[in-house]
């Protein structure tokens, strides 16, 4: 079995290889993906759009954040978000379509991405749509699970890019969308309760996010041995 060099594995973590596309929105999210890269216009470069989508996700997460004081910007959540997720879903479409240098490119979007996602979290936290408890679980379980999958891409070769067909676009409509369905489970109101019912969900949910990731890890484990085992065998013939 080739070991990879330290370039190859940047190319497939940091833009090189589209991974497995696994979650239910991929496929048409791709065709309008590449029309928006082809109809992009020269002066705009993939880093541009990384900035972008970065840019968006500091919006939605102010709007959240102020929606303590005025809850008006509530509105404003999810066109920023939308904004986030056309910056970091066309930047590394246009670097391969103008044969960018992919693991420079990779690097501004997993950056940006990364910024985005964490920053969104925490400031879901301090809004009036989630308790600090609750956005602490989800920023685990977020960050287990993208260290599993880069893990993953640099031991395996394979960006896992969704779970159970939930993916990096479906986790932005959640978060674009969760203040609407807060209200209307009037999470807003109970969050002085000693143990408000959105903590026991969250939670609940992120255990049995966390032992599914467990249980997915001592499945690939064993399958890694497998194949080390099998690779040994075949070079001692």
């Amino acid at each position: 079995m080739r070991v990879m060099n330290f370039g190859e594995v940047a190319n497939r973590l940091f833009g090189g290889s589209p991974g497995r596309g696994q979650s239910f929105l991929y496929a048409t999210e791709q065709c309008l993906v590449q029309s928006m890269a082809r109809a992009a216009p020269r002066w705009i470069a993939p880093a541009h759009l990384s900035m972008i989508g970065a840019g968006g996700a500091a919006l939605a997460a102010a709007a959240l954040v102020g929606c303590r004081s005025w809850p008006e910007l509530v509105w404003l959540v999810p066109p920023a978000m939308f904004i986030n997720w056309f910056g970091l879903t066309t930047d590394l479409p246009l670097a391969r379509l103008r044969g960018g240098e992919l693991p420079g490119a990779g690097m501004s979007h997993h950056v940006s991405e990364l910024f985005s996602h964490i920053l969104l979290i925490i400031a879901y936290g301090f809004s009036p749509f989630l308790t600090l408890r609750a956005a602490a679980a989800v920023l685990v379980c977020y960050l287990l699970f993208s260290s599993y999958g880069y893990i993953r891409a640099a031991t395996r070769h394979v960006q896992q890019m969704a779970y159970i067909g939930l993916g990096v676009t479906e986790f932005r409509i959640l978060l674009a969308f969760w203040p609407f369905a807060a209200i209307a489970l009037g999470v807003p109101a109970s969050q002085h309760d000693p143990l408000p019912a959105i903590d026991v969900a969250v939670i609940g949910l992120a255990l049995v996010a966390v032992l599914g990731l467990f249980g997915k890890l001592f499945k690939d484990g064993r399958r890694i041995a497998a194949a080390s085992a099998s690779a040994a065998q075949s070079s001692d013939e």
